[in-house]
């Protein structure tokens, strides 16, 4: 379990440390605090094959994306984010003719190319390499050096994953991690849903079908809430002995839908270190109410000059601070 993070020059924290992670950690507060950057701070530091994902995460706007990572776009100086299990750092290169070439006949690249050094290490081992995007966001890597992988599973759940994937899509996620996976994921949909049986795949071209006591429905009558739902579980259960990020899982989500998505991360952080960002009381309060048995902790980020400070809190301050929490979340 990860129980701290060190920050240097990556979105907009010239530097910053937090400390004392639990096994479930929340992160509240007002927009532009550092609450989704320390999340892709620690996606990155936890598996680096995520740096794709965080480069495009937030649209592709050309070489801009990867230039946004440094702070004030400030490329001189490497981002380096470290914690007590790995360390990694991301310094700007540029490919050389040759390089270039390869990556336009082998890979099919625009001309226009620029690449980030990697640098992942972790238990006296190392991963080098380097990450080549074009200009329309096509990337690869090509290793230096490769030692090892990253500390167990990583998934980092934000919009574009959840309506990034179709029902069949999650369905077949959760089967590739066995009928285990699916059966936590079953437990959980009862849990809201007591008349649940099963979830099948009816056909290639239906999709997945929901089987109940009674009958079966076909998952393309379900309401939009529910189907996200669906695949947030999906990702939910997909891990084990590893790490969640979630980023406001509360979006777009129902009553109904957000009491599935809180029943699954309980469920989830008995087995893996889960951190998510919030602006939601309800969801605060119904995580408070349904995670009885789990070590959580919460913090409130804010950067002040590019300076990271936080302060936190447990289960029974959180209760007690309840009013100002809601100062937090809807300021």
């Amino acid at each position: 379990m990860i129980k701290k993070l060190e920050i240097k020059n990556f979105r907009g924290i010239s530097e910053g440390k937090i400390e004392g992670f639990a096994q479930l950690n929340i992160f509240i507060g007002r927009n532009n605090s550092g609450k989704s950057t320390i999340l892709e701070a620690l996606a990155i530091n936890l598996d680096h094959n995520l740096i794709p994902q965080i480069v495009k995460r937030r649209g592709w706007h050309g070489f801009d994306s990867i230039f946004s990572l440094f702070r004030f776009k400030n490329v001189e100086e490497p981002i380096v984010i470290s914690s007590d299990i790995s360390h990694v750092t991301l310094e700007p290169a540029m490919p050389t003719t040759d390089e270039i070439q390869f990556l336009v006949e082998t890979y099919g690249f625009m001309r226009d190319i620029i690449a980030l050094k990697v640098t992942f290490k972790a238990d006296n081992s190392s991963t080098k390499y380097r990450l080549y995007f074009d200009i329309s966001g096509k990337f690869e890597k090509i290793y230096e050096q490769q030692d090892k992988k990253p500390p167990g599973d990583v998934a980092f759940i934000d919009n574009q994953s959840i309506y990034g994937k179709t029902p069949t899509n999650a369905y077949n996620m959760v089967f590739e991690r066995g009928y285990e996976a699916h059966e936590r994921l079953i437990e959980v949909l009862r849990t809201v849903y007591p008349d649940v049986k099963d979830i099948r795949i009816f056909s290639e071209g239906v999709g997945p079908e929901i089987v109940y006591k009674k009958g079966k429905v076909p998952f393309f009558v379900m309401g939009d809430g529910f189907r996200s739902a669906y695949i947030y579980l999906a990702y939910l259960m997909s891990v084990k002995y590893g790490y969640i990020l979630c980023e406001e899982p509360e979006n777009y989500q129902h009553p109904s839908s957000r009491k599935l998505i809180v029943e699954g991360i309980c469920k989830a952080a008995k087995d893996n270190q889960i951190f998510i960002s919030t602006h939601s009381l309800e969801l605060i309060d119904d995580i408070l109410l349904k995670c009885e048995n789990i070590d959580i902790k919460f913090f409130v980020p804010t950067i002040k000059d590019g300076v990271l400070e936080y302060i936190s809190f447990d289960r029974e301050e959180a209760e007690f601070r309840r009013r100002e929490l809601e100062a937090d979340l809807r300021g």
